[in-house]
């Protein structure tokens, strides 16, 4: 994904005095024309490089930017809008409730509180969002069109990608809540959108779920698509389509362009059938998306452990299905870390990871790191090591997008604003 640098900004510079996610020591880091150029120990740095500023962050922690893989902008900021009680039950309510929300969305409606979802996302860190996007016969193609228009006018401090996503189930089955978005997702697709959504839960659902995932694969093998799954939400191991989804990226040779959010059933089969998942899983390169604010989760450290690629989301914020939220980054890997027990360093470092190199992996970026050719998406933070800053949840002192600072209290880099 190609940085566009703003005309006019002399993006040549470098931090200096650097801690970095999962390094020892101090580092520096050297950016041009929207690029890292160089990462290099700090008592390496060549100082007489001609450069427009170099900043010493003082032991400050130095961060790739944050890769938020699973948010809801297009119902973002509507949980005002609904009764106190609905959050607080079942997934076919909240479907509900939104449904009679949604059907009023205006395109403007939408571009408003998306743009502030994003830019409460920068603020925390994060320079590169996917957001589902629900299309149905309720709110028709205006959400999409709402949340082109937010990143349209965010371009250049934060990236989106757009899933179609059909939250009111893919088939139209009378006499149940199964409300037939699959036509309105191949309308999406075929309008641009370049990620086929799914919604796939044996349990929700009463049409066969292993037909939606066969049209999903369908679709995007005509437009040449990622997938993103919710998948498996249900407690229980009634709702087990995850082996099938692997097998048929397999047999698609989708490997690493599949992604699965939640899987909640894996954690309910016996551990015989959940290794032998997980090995296909791995073979067919699924990335999973765990969303800690759902609590009970899947098996996340023996998914980790047998190497899986395992993101974390910030998911909903402050709607029908989630009330609370203000889309950063470390309050979701500090409850991450809470559930899965991961709070000694090695464990956090590794939690760190999963809004980071693991997210951006997901979201198939060739150029997020630190390393020299990367984009310069930085954050910076007020703590001494990545573990401190999920502990003490540390301030985002600094927010850099392209080499440009975007956001942020404390100037260190060329910046859009004057204010800066």
């Amino acid at each position: 994904m190609n940085q566009t640098v703003p005309t006019g900004v002399n993006t040549n510079w470098a931090i200096r005095n650097a801690v970095l996610p999962g390094r020892e020591g101090r580092w520096s880091i050297s950016m041009a024309a929207g690029l890292i150029t160089n990462v290099s120990v700090d008592a390496d740095f060549d100082s007489t490089c001609d450069r427009q500023a170099i900043w010493n962050a003082q032991g400050r922690l130095v961060s790739p930017g944050f890769v938020d893989p699973h948010v809801h902008l297009d119902k973002a900021l509507t949980g005002d809008r609904t009764a106190d009680a609905v959050a607080a039950v079942d997934l076919n309510t909240a479907i509900r409730a939104v449904r009679q929300l949604k059907s009023n969305f205006t395109v403007e409606d939408v571009a408003r509180r998306a743009r502030r979802g994003l830019e409460m996302g920068l603020a925390h860190g994060t320079t590169t969002a996917r957001t589902n996007c629900e299309v149905d016969r309720f709110i028709g193609q205006r959400a999409v069109q709402g949340i082109q228009m937010a990143a349209r006018e965010l371009a250049g401090q934060v990236d989106v990608q757009v899933i179609a996503f059909p939250q009111e189930g893919w088939f139209e089955t009378a006499g149940s809540i199964e409300d037939g978005a699959g036509s309105h997702v191949a309308q999406a697709i075929e309008g641009g959108l370049r990620i086929v959504g799914g919604n796939v839960n044996a349990r929700l659902w009463p049409s066969d779920p292993e037909r939606q995932v066969y049209e999903t694969f369908a679709l995007a093998a005509k437009h040449g698509c990622d997938i993103d799954y919710h998948l498996d939400n249900w407690d229980s191991a009634d709702a087990f389509t995850l082996p099938y989804v692997a097998q048929k990226t397999i047999a698609h040779g989708w490997q690493g362009r599949v992604a699965v959010s939640h899987i909640a059933s894996l954690a309910h089969v016996s551990d015989a059938v959940a290794a032998n998942t997980i090995d296909l899983l791995k073979t067919a390169d699924i990335q999973v998306c765990v969303l800690p604010t759902r609590m009970r989760l899947t098996r996340v450290l023996t998914l980790m452990e047998a190497g899986v690629n395992v993101s974390c989301g910030t998911d909903n914020m402050r709607d029908p299905f989630v009330r609370f939220g203000d889309a950063d980054p470390l309050k979701a890997l500090l409850l991450l870390a809470q559930i899965t027990h991961q709070l000694h360093n090695a464990g956090l470092e590794r939690i760190w990871q999963t809004m980071t190199t693991n997210s951006a992996r997901m979201l198939r970026l060739t150029n997020h790191g630190l390393a020299a050719g990367c984009a310069a998406d930085l954050v910076v933070l007020d703590a001494c090591s990545a573990p401190e800053a999920i502990l003490l949840q540390a301030a985002k002192l600094a927010v850099v997008k392209g080499g440009v600072q975007v956001s942020g209290p404390l100037q260190v880099a060329p910046s859009l604003f004057p204010s800066f």
